[in-house]
């Protein structure tokens, strides 16, 4: 292994967090940057897939994160009428698989315990805006013009909001979404062993995830443009309409007692052209931010860092540590961000014939032995690409 690099990380989230540990750990000298002035988890519980797991088993903090999570044998998308829609259960991709609902704080807390364990240097309450080349190093400048560094690469995994991609040499797009999503996490059970979605073609979506700790995840999706109109409209009344679309979600509701309980989650798809240049690297939803709806995004991101830190033990230079990562994982997440992207709007948009169009074929895919294998390896996050099998991790 060459080094030790200096290198900055940019972001303490999931993916800013594993990279730092991963890379201090080897023995590089990592300085680790965020904005916020202290750290904390932000966001709605997540699912702990199969891909996830295995990263969380190599840093050995797996059995700690599952053991305050909920084991989820399948995700279910029924009708507002109550016929099932589609129903992947994760054992019938491979006996013993399974999901977990997990609240974002316990994977935040075990990674960032991590990180302490490790001689990584945060610097908190520091937004980086802009990035410096020269003499093969880069120089880092936050928001009130202080210079940090220099360093021998830059990891960026700032979200999906990055002020850094316009640094890199590359085309990229954001794409905002026209849905977004109220939710809440409160006391309940939600329906065990299962991530329970009620749709209503694509206009309405109503989902339940159980967390563990006795908590579970509400959410309801609506317009962006609906969400100022349903807030005047009143909690009571917006409770009466969950609950009768999803009676499930009655027990969580009865411990939301004002609006403000409830956040309101917009989404974007990013996509860059070239994730990386001599000296920078994005990772996670800075380079591939996606819509949640198949649940990957912060697998995908744990999965980014442990893949570079071997990447860069096998390599001479970032730029090939970089290089090989791209060989790696490019395929990988070009098929996520694809089947993502073409799956959302099915799900939840204003084109109502896409929603009549899934519920006709949809039902129809897993009867197909070969179409259910497939689905199944790619919601537990090892599907290795368009044209490739199971993905090792």
């Amino acid at each position: 292994m060459p080094g030790p690099y200096r290198v900055a990380v940019v972001g303490f989230g999931m993916a800013g967090a594993t990279t730092a540990f991963l890379l201090a750990r080897d023995g590089h000298h990592v300085t680790l940057f965020e904005r916020a002035p202290e750290v904390h988890p932000v966001g709605a519980g997540i699912i702990l897939q199969p891909s996830g797991q295995a990263v969380l088993q190599h840093l050995g903090v797996l059995d700690q994160v599952v053991a305050r999570s909920a084991p989820l044998e399948s995700l279910n998308a029924v009708h507002w009428h109550g016929r099932t829609m589609i129903r992947n259960r994760y054992p019938d991709f491979e006996p013993g698989c399974t999901a977990y609902g997990t609240h974002r704080g316990v994977l935040f807390d075990a990674l960032k315990t991590l990180v302490e364990t490790q001689p990584v240097e945060m610097r908190l309450g520091i937004e980086i805006a802009r990035r410096t080349v020269a003499d093969n190093a880069v120089t880092l400048t936050d928001t009130t013009g202080r210079r940090h560094g220099p360093f021998d690469f830059v990891v960026c995994g700032d979200g999906s909001r990055s002020a850094l991609r316009k640094s890199l040499d590359s085309r990229w797009w954001s794409w905002p979404y026209t849905h977004g999503t109220l939710w809440a996490i409160a006391p309940g059970r939600g329906v065990p062993g299962e991530l329970l979605q009620i749709v209503r073609r694509n206009r309405h979506l109503s989902g339940l995830l159980p967390l563990g700790d006795g908590l579970v995840t509400l959410y309801w999706g609506l317009p962006i443009r609906e969400f100022e109109t349903t807030r005047r409209g009143g909690l009571e009344r917006l409770k009466s309409e969950i609950i009768a679309f999803c009676p499930q979600a009655a027990e969580p509701l009865e411990f939301i007692h004002d609006f403000d309980q409830l956040l309101f989650t917009t989404y974007r798809a990013n996509w860059m052209a070239r994730r990386f240049d001599r000296h920078t690297l994005f990772i996670g939803d800075a380079a591939h931010a996606m819509s949640p709806h198949l649940g990957q995004g912060i697998n995908l991101a744990m999965v980014d860092a442990w893949v570079l830190a071997g990447c860069v033990r096998e390599t001479r230079t970032p730029l090939e540590a970089f290089r090989l990562w791209h060989r790696r994982q490019a395929g990988y997440l070009r098929y996520y961000a694809a089947v993502t992207f073409f799956l959302s709007p099915f799900f939840q948009s204003d084109c109502t014939f896409l929603g009549w169009g899934r519920d006709v074929v949809l039902p129809w895919l897993p009867k197909i032995p070969l179409v259910k294998r497939q689905m199944l390896m790619t919601v537990a996050g090892l599907k290795g690409g368009w044209l490739k099998g199971r993905r090792q991790i």
